[in-house]
């Protein structure tokens, strides 16, 4: 296969089913402040959480079943990014 073609097949292939961003923002006091505790990818069988440096912290079923595990031991929400938020 030509690589134009070639290179266009890799490319609908990582657009065929990228993952879905999320967050784990840990609220701290009574919404005094907050931050990211977790990132985490869903994926369509699976979601992977990540400490932010990108330490690997969890595989679990899903983005809501991070958020039940976590919320075990932190006061954290579920958050998906807007894909409109600008890079810092």
């Amino acid at each position: 296969m030509p690589e134009p073609e070639f290179a266009a097949l890799v490319q609908e292939e990582a657009d065929s089913s990228p993952p879905r961003v999320f967050a784990l923002v840990e609220e701290h006091g009574d919404r005094v402040d907050c931050g990211i505790y977790a990132w985490g990818l869903e994926f369509e069988q699976r979601a992977s959480v990540f400490d932010p440096d990108g330490t690997l912290r969890a595989r679990c079923a899903s983005a809501d079943g991070a958020h039940a595990l976590f919320s075990r031991i932190r006061n954290v929400r579920l958050v998906w990014p807007s894909e409109a938020a600008p890079r810092r």
